[in-house]
């Protein structure tokens, strides 16, 4: 694991605004900073709304200050006002957001940094790729959990992923939504099937 220092204010803070150790959360970072890589709203919900009736999780919304941001954490609560959120959008600095993913037991995200911070805590992350390769850009310990279409993209472009620019994006409207969300609520069931202890790759260097 990475050495990222977190204060211990960070850690008050996180105390405070999440509920007792003992309780799983699902964190859901949604939005990364290219709006084209962000799933869908329902997508999110139906997976929360899963892991709240089947696996007794809370649910945690992380995010910045952006417009995109609050826009999709309206959406998503619009969508499934029975869930009882915790928001925590645009409320914390950067060491409290790391205090808050330490605290997550599986972080849902696309494409993004707070993806990349999870992974270095030590947190299981469930990550959504279709506009970019989770074996490029991915959270290097979480691999196994992700659910990439990528290459199914690229195919549908007539293009093979194996000899695109490393990097290549394919960012266009709806590319995100070629992930279903069965398919994601199969990887949460598996992923939480899993011992904590074998849930994440060894640390290592990752080359390519």
């Amino acid at each position: 694991l990475w050495n990222l220092p977190i204060p211990p204010a960070a850690h008050e803070f996180a105390r405070a605004a999440l509920p007792a150790s003992e309780v799983p959360l699902l964190g859901i970072s949604a939005c990364s900073s290219h709006q084209r890589r962000n799933w869908n709203a329902r997508g999110y919900v139906e997976v929360a709304r899963h892991a709240y009736r089947r696996h007794g999780m809370e649910i945690v919304l992380l995010g910045g200050r952006s417009e995109i941001e609050a826009e999709m954490r309206d959406q998503m609560r619009a969508l499934a006002p029975e869930l009882p959120f915790i928001d925590l959008i645009g409320k914390d600095t950067l060491k409290q957001m790391l205090a808050l993913l330490a605290r997550m037991t599986v972080l849902l995200a696309p494409d993004t940094g707070p993806a990349h911070l999870a992974s270095a805590l030590g947190v299981p992350v469930l990550g959504l790729y279709a506009a970019t390769s989770s074996a490029r850009s991915g959270p290097y310990r979480s691999l196994q959990w992700c659910i990439d279409k990528y290459p199914q993209v690229a195919q549908q472009r007539g293009r093979d992923a194996s000899t695109l620019a490393w990097g290549k994006r394919l960012e266009f409207p709806g590319v995100m939504d070629a992930i279903g969300i069965e398919e994601t609520v199969a990887m949460l069931d598996a992923l939480l099937a899993t011992p904590p202890a074998k849930r994440l790759a060894p640390a290592r260097l990752r080359r390519g």
